[in-house]
C-alpha cells in the first residue's frame, strides 16, 4: 500500500470517529419522540370530504392537502400543546393525527376536526334594547354561553347548534367578513375581571368591512356576532361611538383562560380549506408503554451481547472490527432518527434492534468469504479485499430487497408500521455504509498497523455450521437437487396444518380489517381471567361475536384485549361510537363524547374491568371525562377504514412481490445475458417466498385458533417483512450461482453446479439466519408486550425460519425445474448455462496475488 493510500486510510478514520463523536453529542442533547403505545395518547383518522372541495381545489389538492397537514400541524402544536405530534396523509382524502401523551378526547375533537372557520355577523334579527321586537332573543347559558331562541318561544326553548331553526337564524344575519382576513388573535384578561377576551386583529379589508357596518350603525346598539363552525361563541353590541379603522376587535367571551388560549391558537394556525369528517379515534394508556418500552429495550441489549459473543468467538479478529462498526451504526442511526424526527413506537424500536442483526448479515456474508479466499491460499491482503469486493453484489441485492418492502410499508402502514418501516429502512441504509466502508477500513487499518496480521485470528479453524461442507464442495456438493421431490414434500407438510386451521376459522381478523371496537380492559382481582370466560361475560351483556386476548400488565395486572365486530351486530354499540345520531343528523361534541363514553363503560362493565369515570374540573366549574378507570385503550374503526386496510394489504404484498421481481430481473438478466433469464431468478425467489408467506398465514391460523391471536396491520408487516428476508438467502446462493456460471467444472452439468453452488453458501445462509432468528427469539420471549406485538415478532421469527429453509432446498431447485422446461420446450440453447458458455462468461481471470490496486473501492470492476 502506497504511504498516501495509507494517508487516506488514515484519515477515514480519523472522519469516522468525528462522526461518531457528533452522532454521541446529538444521542445525549435530543430527546427521541416516544410513540402513543409508549407516552399514550390519541391517534385520530380524519377523512376530507371531497365533494365540499370547487373544480379548481380538485385540480390542486396535492398542494391543498399539504397545506392542510401544516394547519393540522399547527394545531395539535399550538392549539393543543402537543410538541410531539405527528400528522400525515393516508391515500388520496385521509389522514392521521397522532397526539402522544394527550389525553383529552374531546379537547382533541373540538381542535383537530373543527374547520375553524370564523364568520362576524350582524346579528341584525336578535333584539336589542333599542329594537326589542325582533324575531330571536339573546341570552346567556350556565357557562356563560351566548343562547338563542325565537321571541314567541318558550322561555326555556333555546335553538341547539346544528339544527336547521339554528341555520336559518344564521342565514337571517348579514355576514360582514371571515377569517380569511384575520391576521392574529391573542387572549388577554378581560378588563372587567369577568374571564378571557380575545382580541382579534384584522387586515384592511376586514377593517373596512367592519367599521363600514359600525358607521352605518352608530350609537343604535346593534350585535355584531363572532361565529365559529357555525356556532355563535361571542355577541355584542358594538358601543357609542367605537370605530374599527385599525382592525382592531375584542371578542367579548368571558372565555376561560384554557378557552382562550386554544381559541386564539386555532385562529392563529388557520381555517382548514376543506371539512374533515372524523373516522377513527383511539386512545392508548401510557402505564403499560413505559414497562413495555423497558422491556423491549432489555431484550435489545441481550441481543445485542448475544451477538457481540457469536462476533467475537466465531470470527476472532475480524469479529472485533464488526462489533466496534457495529458499536458506531447503532450510533450513527440513532443520532439519525432523532434528526428526523422517527416516533420511536414499541414496533419502531423492534425494527431499530432487527436492523442490527441485519448490519451483522453483512459483516457475516464477507467474513466467511475473507476465509474462503484464504483457504484458498490467497495472501491476507488479497483475501480482505476479495472477500468485501465478491460479498458486495449479495449485500445490495438482498438489502435492496429489504428497502423495497419497507418503502412499500410506509406507504400502506400506519402509525407503528410506519415506525417500523422507517426505523428499518433507514438503518439497513446505514449499515450498508458501516459494514462496507467502516469495517472494511478499520480491518485494513490494522493490518497496516501490524496488528491482525496473523491468520490464525481469523476463525479459519470455525466451522461449526456446515463451513467444511464448501472444502468438499466441488468432490461432494449437496445432492439438493437430486432429492427436490423429497424438500417440495417437506415444504407441503410445513404448509399444510396451517391450511387445516384456516379452514376450521382460524384467522381471526383484528378491528382494523373488521371494522369496530377494540378495548384493552383492565381485569379486576378475582374475575375469570381467560379469553372463553371474557367473551361469556360480553356475550350476557348482549355484545356479540367478541374476541378476546389475555396479555400481562404492569404491577400483576391481566389486561383482556377485546376487539368487537359491530357491522352487522352490536347496532346498539353502532350508534353509541357513531358520529351522527339514528335520523342522520350530526351530534354536537359533547353528545358525541357522553355516547362514547357510554359505550366505553358498558364495555368494561361487562369484561369484568371498573368502569368507573375519570374526570376532572377545568377553571369554570365544568366538569370534563377524560378516561374510565379500567379502560387501557380504546379504538373504533369504520368500514372506510377497514376496506382500506384489506386493500393495503392486498397490494402490499402484490407490488413487493412484483417490484422483487423486476429488481432481481434486471440484476441478474445484465450479468447473464438478459431480462428474461434475469426473470428466471427472480420468479423462482419469488415461488419460493409464497412458500413462507403461507406459512406465516398459517402460524396466524394455529395462534388464532388456540389463543384467539388476531391478524393486524403488523401481521402485515411481518409478512412482509419475511419477504424480504426470505429473499435475502436465496440472493447468497443466486449469487453464487451467478458467479460459478461464469467458471463452471470441465463437463458440468447445470443441476450439478447448482448442488455446488448451495453447498459453498450453505454456512453463510445459516449463519445470516441465525443472528436475526436469536433476535427475534428474544423479542418474543422477553421483548413482547401486548399480544399483537408478541404474534408480530413470532410471524418474523418463523417465516425467517422458513425462508432459510425454502431459500436452500426450494428456491434453487424451482430454478433448475424452470430450466429444464426452457430445454424441453425451446431446446438446449436456450438455457442459462449454454447462454453463458456462448457468451464467452468464463473470461474473468483470477486476480493475482496481493494486487488490491485501485480496485479495493470498486465491487464490480474485473479485469479481462
Amino acid at each position: 500500500m502506497s504511504v498516501l493510500q495509507k494517508q487516506r486510510g488514515f484519515w477515514f478514520i480519523v472522519i469516522v470517529l468525528a462522526l461518531v463523536g457528533l452522532s454521541a453529542f446529538i444521542n445525549a442533547r435530543v430527546k427521541p419522540n416516544l410513540g402513543l403505545d409508549i407516552a399514550g395518547g390519541i391517534r385520530m383518522t380524519i377523512r376530507a370530504n371531497m365533494s365540499t372541495l370547487t373544480d379548481e381545489q380538485r385540480q390542486n389538492w396535492p398542494q391543498l392537502s399539504q397545506t392542510l397537514i401544516g394547519i393540522l400541524e399547527r394545531r395539535a402544536q399550538q392549539a393543543l400543546g402537543v410538541l410531539e405530534s405527528s400528522v400525515y396523509q393516508k391515500g388520496e382524502d385521509r389522514f392521521i393525527v397522532e397526539l402522544p401523551g394527550f389525553t383529552s378526547e374531546e379537547a382533541a375533537r373540538q381542535v383537530i376536526s373543527t374547520s375553524a372557520r370564523l364568520e362576524y355577523y350582524w346579528a341584525r334579527t336578535v333584539a336589542t334594547d333599542r329594537s326589542p321586537n325582533r324575531a330571536y332573543v339573546q341570552e346567556r347559558g350556565p357557562n356563560d354561553e351566548p343562547r338563542f331562541r325565537r321571541a314567541t318561544a318558550a322561555p326555556n326553548e333555546y335553538l341547539e347548534p346544528g339544527t336547521p331553526e339554528y341555520e336559518r337564524m344564521l342565514r337571517s344575519w348579514q355576514l360582514i367578513t371571515t377569517g380569511d382576513t384575520l391576521m392574529s388573535a391573542e387572549a388577554q384578561a378581560s378588563v372587567t375581571g369577568e374571564g378571557y377576551d380575545l382580541h382579534l386583529r384584522f387586515n384592511a379589508e376586514g377593517a373596512r368591512a367592519l367599521d363600514d357596518l359600525a358607521r352605518r350603525t352608530m350609537n343604535m346598539h346593534e350585535n355584531i356576532a363572532a361565529v365559529l363552525d357555525g356556532k355563535v361563541i361571542s355577541i355584542a353590541y358594538i358601543k357609542d361611538g367605537v370605530r374599527f379603522t385599525d382592525g382592531n376587535v375584542v371578542l367579548e367571551g368571558r372565555f376561560t383562560v384554557e378557552q382562550a388560549k386554544r381559541l386564539a391558537e386555532l385562529l392563529n394556525a388557520g381555517a382548514l380549506p376543506v371539512d374533515l369528517v372524523e373516522e377513527n379515534v383511539s386512545r392508548v394508556s401510557p402505564t403499560i408503554g413505559e414497562g413495555a418500552k423497558d422491556q423491549i429495550i432489555f431484550a435489545g441489549l441481550i441481543s445485542f451481547v448475544v451477538t457481540a459473543a457469536f462476533l467475537l468467538v466465531y470470527y476472532v479478529f475480524p469479529g472485533l472490527t464488526a462489533l466496534i462498526a457495529l458499536l458506531a451504526y447503532i450510533s450513527f442511526a440513532y443520532a439519525t432518527f432523532k434528526l428526523l424526527g422517527v416516533t420511536f413506537s414499541l414496533a419502531a424500536i423492534a425494527g431499530f434492534i432487527l436492523s442490527i442483526g441485519m448490519a451483522v448479515d453483512a459483516n457475516i456474508l464477507i467474513f466467511e468469504r475473507l476465509k474462503e479466499e484464504l483457504r484458498n491460499k490467497r495472501t491476507l491482503l488479497t483475501a480482505i479485499d476479495l472477500g468485501f469486493r465478491r460479498a458486495f453484489p449479495s449485500i445490495l441485492d438482498s438489502n435492496a430487497c429489504t428497502i423495497i418492502t419497507t418503502i412499500v410499508l410506509m406507504n400502506i402502514g400506519t402509525g407503528s408500521v410506519r415506525g417500523f418501516a422507517t426505523t428499518l429502512m433507514i438503518g439497513v441504509l446505514i449499515s450498508l455504509f458501516t459494514a462496507i466502508t467502516v469495517t472494511r477500513s478499520l480491518l485494513l487499518f490494522f493490518v497496516h498497523s501490524g496488528i491482525g496480521r496473523e491468520v490464525s485470528w481469523y476463525g479459519l479453524n470455525r466451522g461449526w455450521f456446515g463451513e467444511r461442507l464448501e472444502a468438499s464442495a466441488e468432490e461432494r456438493p449437496l445432492a439438493i437437487v437430486q432429492k427436490m421431490g423429497r424438500y417440495f414434500l417437506i415444504s407441503g407438510l410445513m404448509i399444510f396444518p396451517g391450511l387445516i386451521f384456516m379452514a376450521m376459522g382460524g384467522i381471526r381478523p383484528n378491528v382494523e380489517f373488521l371494522g369496530g371496537i377494540e378495548s384493552g380492559v383492565v381485569l379486576k382481582e378475582g374475575v375469570d381471567a381467560t379469553s372463553a370466560a371474557v367473551n361469556r361475560r360480553l356475550e350476557a351483556a348482549g355484545i356479540e361475536g367478541s374476541n378476546s386476548r389475555i396479555a400481562a400488565g404492569p404491577n400483576g395486572k391481566t389486561i383482556a384485549y377485546i376487539t368487537i365486530p359491530i357491522e352487522e351486530k352490536n347496532q346498539e354499540l353502532a350508534q353509541l361510537v357513531s358520529s351522527v345520531k339514528a335520523d342522520g343528523t350530526p351530534k354536537t361534541p359533547e353528545e358525541a363524547n357522553n355516547d362514547l363514553f357510554t359505550a366505553r363503560r358498558k364495555i368494561v362493565e361487562a369484561a369484568g374491568g371498573d368502569p368507573t369515570l375519570k374526570t376532572r374540573t377545568d377553571e369554570a366549574g365544568k366538569t370534563q371525562i377524560i378516561g374510565i378507570v379500567g379502560e387501557e385503550s380504546f379504538s373504533s374503526t369504520g368500514p372506510a377504514v377497514r376496506a382500506e386496510t384489506i386493500r393495503g394489504a392486498i397490494w402490499g404484498v402484490t407490488i413487493s412481490s412484483l417490484l422483487i421481481v423486476i429488481y432481481l430481473a434486471m440484476r441478474f438478466g445484465f450479468a447473464l445475458g438478459g431480462f428474461v433469464i434475469g426473470l428466471r431468478f427472480g420468479m423462482s425467489a419469488v415461488i419460493a417466498l409464497v412458500h413462507d408467506v403461507l406459512v406465516v398465514v398459517g402460524l396466524a391460523a394455529i395462534t388464532g385458533y388456540f389463543y384467539n391471536w388476531e391478524i393486524s396491520q403488523l401481521s402485515i408487516t411481518a409478512i412482509l417483512t419475511v419477504i424480504g428476508f426470505s429473499v435475502h438467502d436465496s440472493i447468497v446462493i443466486f449469487d453464487r450461482i451467478r458467479e460459478n456460471l461464469r467458471r463452471p467444472l470441465p463437463g458440468e452439468t447445470f443441476d450439478n453446479l447448482v448442488d455446488r453452488s448451495i453447498t459453498q453458501s450453505f454456512a453463510r445462509s445459516i449463519n445470516t439466519s441465525a443472528i436475526v432468528v436469536v433476535t427475534l427469539a428474544i423479542l418474543v420471549f422477553l421483548g413482547s408486550s401486548t399480544p399483537d406485538l408478541k404474534h408480530f415478532n413470532a410471524a418474523m421469527l418463523v417465516g425467517i425460519l422458513s425462508g432459510t429453509y425454502s431459500s436452500i432446498f426450494n428456491a434453487a431447485p424451482i430454478l433448475v425445474l424452470w430450466e429444464r422446461i426452457v430445454s424441453k420446450r425451446k431446446g438446449v440453447g436456450a438455457t442459462i448455462m449454454h447462454d453463458t458458455r456462448l457468451r464467452g462468461d468464463q473470461r474473468d481471470e483470477e486476480e493475482d496475488e496481493g494486487a488490491l490496486g485501485d480496485t479495493r473501492y470498486s465491487p464490480v470492476k474485473r479485469r479481462r
